[in-house]
């Protein structure tokens, strides 16, 4: 799961293909994504994993790094 977000956020997001990003990496908060990217982060987490992820749970915070996405995802 968190190889095909980490996959799915530099091929969607990042202009630059070298950044690493890991599981841990602050996306938002680091400026990296923006937090309109979260709608079509909900979209491809419905699409790809078959998890329907409330609109209140998805935020800048919770959705900050890939490990925090996974935690959430595993909930639903």
């Amino acid at each position: 799961m968190e190889e095909k977000l980490i996959e799915f956020i530099k091929n969607e997001y990042l202009e630059d293909p070298d950044i690493i990003i890991t599981e841990d990496t602050k996306l938002i908060s680091s400026g990296l994504i923006d937090s309109f990217s979260l709608v079509s982060l909900q979209t491809f987490i419905e699409r790809e994993f078959g998890k329907m992820i409330p609109p209140p749970k998805i935020t800048a915070e919770s959705f900050d790094t890939v490990k925090q996405m996974v935690e959430i995802i595993n909930q639903f």
